[in-house]
């Protein structure tokens, strides 16, 4: 397959309608509170003095939605005398945290931050960690600039910026912005790029991350077929955004499992990239290609998969998944020029290994199927769809 610009095969578009703040006076942010018939990532949000609840502070990503009133004891609200600018849910799920969570954050991108002292109130039960605590460094929020609401909290003002994305449907200039005021801030630190010290051929591995271990089978073949063509092997959860950051914007080609780890193309203004994404199932991811749009490079998709079962994988978040040595790959390898490390005995003998690991994640020690569950799935409405596409190595 060759390399290719992304074709916007969904219709997904710029959207050029400039984004607006809404600040309200005696303001109080509600925290997160579950409903049962309530939205997916739960109730709360901002209501004004009157104590009505103000709907831009609500999110619409499509299969998650998040905000929206309830009552509360008004005896145990806080005041706080700070202007502070909604954020909305966090937690620290990296693919969610760059498709939904961080939309608003484009107010501090501008080049002239209006209000240098305002922090940044959000929602859930999780505080930012590693590169999540990171990224808002990089934005200029470090620690005493972040406001956790666990209670009813009342402000002297609340500043709500716009929504700047849909996921799988639009994006716009200011959503933009917020990466590249990261990629502005770290090439400031480390120079222009690309940094001649990074590696020219990058392999993203999955097999450091947690869930991984338990739901996808098969990448250490696909890691060591990588590495024996020259890929230098690197762990994202391994690295500081920083570092993440220099090798999109250094590296030359760059190859990754489709998931969270390709959506960070955002961070690279490399158009001549050459990126390879291995399909880890037939389901279609389609967050991803928002992205491919929003930032140009030259990519290729190439099918990694194997799926024995009909109603497996359940969905882009849940898995299982099952990786292999297969006929896209030796199609793929052949010709790039690439070595296959392994015998077909070998290939045979790891592929049986991870067939029964993949069982093994489906049935319990009864022999009753149980649910594969992860708390913040990373899919949308479009993720129990089938790719429709054939692979160019599909005989």
């Amino acid at each position: 397959m060759g390399s290719i610009k992304y074709e916007n095969q969904f219709g997904m578009y710029l959207n050029t309608q400039k984004m607006k703040c809404l600040e309200y006076n005696n303001a109080v942010i509600l925290p997160r509170k579950y409903s049962e018939k309530g939205p997916m990532w739960g109730l709360g949000g901002v209501c004004d003095n009157n104590d009505t609840f103000v709907q831009l502070s609500e999110y619409h990503g499509g299969w998650a939605e998040h905000g929206g009133f309830y009552s509360w004891d008004k005896n145990q609200e806080e005041y706080c005398d700070d202007t502070v600018v909604y954020f909305g849910v966090f937690f620290n799920h990296w693919g969610h945290f760059l498709v939904d969570l961080i939309g608003r954050m484009w107010f501090f991108a501008q080049e002239r931050d209006p209000l240098k002292n305002v922090k940044l109130a959000y929602i859930g039960e999780e505080e930012p960690v590693g590169n999540f605590k990171e990224f808002f460094e990089l934005m200029g929020l470090d620690n005493t600039r972040l406001f956790h609401i666990s209670k009813p909290t009342r402000f002297k003002k609340v500043i709500i910026p716009e929504f700047s994305c849909r996921p799988c449907i639009w994006y716009t200039k200011e959503y933009v912005s917020i990466f590249d005021c990261i990629i502005k801030k770290v090439q400031k630190e480390t120079g222009d790029f690309p940094i001649k010290s990074a590696p020219e051929k990058v392999y993203f591995s999955r097999q450091n991350f947690g869930k991984a271990k338990s739901s996808e089978f098969g990448e250490n073949f696909i890691e060591k077929w990588m590495k024996v063509n020259g890929y230098n092997v690197v762990s994202p959860e391994c690295l500081t955004l920083r570092d993440q950051v220099i090798l999109w914007n250094s590296a030359k080609q760059i190859a990754c499992i489709n998931g969270s780890i390709p959506i960070n193309i955002a961070f690279s203004k490399n158009s001549e990239l050459e990126l390879t994404v291995l399909n880890k199932t037939s389901l279609l991811h389609k967050n991803l290609y928002l992205y491919l749009i929003m930032r140009p490079c030259k990519i290729q998709f190439l099918d990694a998969y194997y799926e024995p079962f009909r109603k497996y994988p359940k969905s882009l978040g849940e898995g299982p998944f099952l990786l292999c040595i297969n006929h896209d790959i030796k199609r793929f390898s052949k010709e790039k020029g690439m070595k296959i490390p392994f015998s077909e005995l070998q290939i045979i003998i790891n592929n049986c290994l991870n067939f029964l690991h993949l069982i093994w994640s489906i049935i319990n020690f009864k022999g009753k199927f149980r649910k594969i569950f992860s708390k913040t799935t990373f899919c949308n409405l479009e993720g129990t769809n089938r790719r429709k596409e054939k692979s160019l190595y599909k005989k």
